[in-house]
């Protein structure tokens, strides 16, 4: 039976599944061309074409004299702090870049405008960029800032490796909480174009909010290579059991109204 993909790319996808799956653990090797040929029964060119993939992906680092051995690529951010996406893949070993930076004032889009509590159309700076992590891009990357916390930012931030940081150092500015709003979707194809992944590849999708001297200052929209990235929560306790047997809506004696949750698709 005719296979509907190129060879290379079933022999891409395979091992990579097998990557994933931890067949193959970080800082193993991948069996030598001559074994991936009998498993797969393609050619040597077919192997080396599906394994130069892999290594564009970072999965595996191809160590000339020695074989294909298996990275730890996936950045796991913890969400009880703050921290950028940047500042967490430096945290894994990464070599953090950025590419197409584009800078410009823009009118607050309504959305962008509710979360930072000001008018739609007010003017905002906003940031844009491609980050990569050890030359591969791993994430598009929208940032919409008030311009009164950062002013003249567009004639300072050639050179900018992590915009909290840069906000720190530059402007003494504190960052006090941030909140995220994670969903996902599949990449568009101008954005797989630019993040050089292939159509329909699946995105995180991160709205966040930033927060510094008690009010919204920042809304960062990121999107993620949704297989080079994890979010990890750590929760505590057991919520009271009077809680899990209330009828929604009663009020305990003595109880604190719960805060308004929001929703993050609007």
């Amino acid at each position: 039976m005719e296979l509907a993909i190129p060879r290379y790319l079933w022999v891409y996808n395979s091992l990579k599944i097998q990557i994933e799956s931890e067949d193959f653990k970080v800082g193993d090797f991948l069996p030598p061309e001559p074994e991936l040929q009998k498993t797969f029964h393609v050619s040597r060119t077919t192997v080396r074409k599906a394994v130069e993939m892999l290594a564009q992906q970072g999965f595996v680092y191809i160590r000339q004299g020695k074989g294909t051995q298996v990275m730890d690529f996936k950045a796991t951010q913890k969400l009880g702090y703050v921290t950028s996406f940047s500042e967490t893949l430096r945290e894994k070993g990464a070599t953090v870049t950025q590419a197409d930076v584009r800078i410009d004032f823009v009118p607050a889009p309504r959305r962008i405008a509710l979360d930072l509590q000001i008018e739609q159309n007010e003017r905002l700076v906003k940031i844009e960029r491609v980050t990569l992590a050890n030359g591969t891009p791993i994430a598009l990357m929208t940032n919409y800032l008030l311009p009164s916390i950062a002013p003249g930012i567009e004639k300072r931030i050639g050179g900018m490796s992590s915009l909290y940081s840069f906000l720190e150092s530059e402007y003494n500015l504190v960052i006090e909480a941030a909140t995220d709003f994670i969903s996902a979707r599949d990449v568009t194809e101008a954005e797989a174009e630019r993040l050089q992944i292939p159509a329909h590849s699946p995105l995180l999708v991160v709205r966040r909010i930033t927060h510094s001297g008690g009010r919204p200052i920042e809304v960062a929209i990121l999107l993620v290579v949704a297989d080079k990235y994890e979010y990890c929560v750590h929760t505590k306790e057991r919520p009271p059991r009077g809680a899990e047997r209330a009828p929604l809506g009663a009020e305990r004696p003595g109880a604190r109204a719960a805060p308004e949750a929001r929703s993050a698709i609007e």
